[in-house]
């Protein structure tokens, strides 16, 4: 099992980072403090296991990330995310049901394109389906989506998250 994983947003964004992890199907729970919880599993209350912590960075990490210029090197790399997201720093969330999936893809696809906070931070990057070129298996549906709201890392890179529904 995995315990938890860390995840910053950017000065000011802790109500807007709470909505994307609510997005991606976790439940929130904010009980104020340096820091809020979302769990994966919406019906499960444990703070030990499978929960996602976020705080926002750090002063430090904020100004080391503003010297991070954009540059040829970045575009490419963005450029190949596109294409390949599988082969990117990310991490999974398993989805229940199939119908809990495609909700979320089109809530997500919908506030990337048209909420005036978050038009142009999130996005579904690739959906791979059984049977589709460069999907991993026939027995899920991954759909990868980025977001530079919260990252487990460098906020200026974004984070990749992987939703996965896998066939019964």
């Amino acid at each position: 099992m995995i315990t938890h994983a860390e995840l910053v947003y950017r000065p000011g964004e802790r109500a807007l980072a709470r909505r994307v992890l609510e997005l991606l199907g976790c439940r929130v729970s904010d009980r104020g403090g340096a820091f809020f919880s979302a769990f994966v599993d919406p019906g499960v209350s444990d703070y030990r296991t499978n929960v996602l912590y976020a705080s926002e960075v750090t002063p430090e990490q904020w100004a080391f990330e503003g010297t991070l210029g954009p540059g040829p090197e970045r575009a490419a790399w963005r450029e190949r995310l596109g294409r390949h997201p599988q082969t990117s720093c990310h991490f999974g969330i398993r989805v229940p049901e199939l119908a809990d999936l495609e909700a979320a893809l089109a809530a997500i696809g919908g506030a990337g394109a048209g909420d005036p906070e978050l038009a142009g931070r999130i996005e579904v990057l690739a959906v791979y389906r059984p049977g589709d070129p460069d999907a991993a298996t026939d027995t899920m549906v991954q759909a990868f989506v980025r977001t530079d709201v919260l990252a487990c890392g460098l906020l200026t890179l974004g984070q990749v998250v992987e939703l996965q529904w896998h066939t019964p």
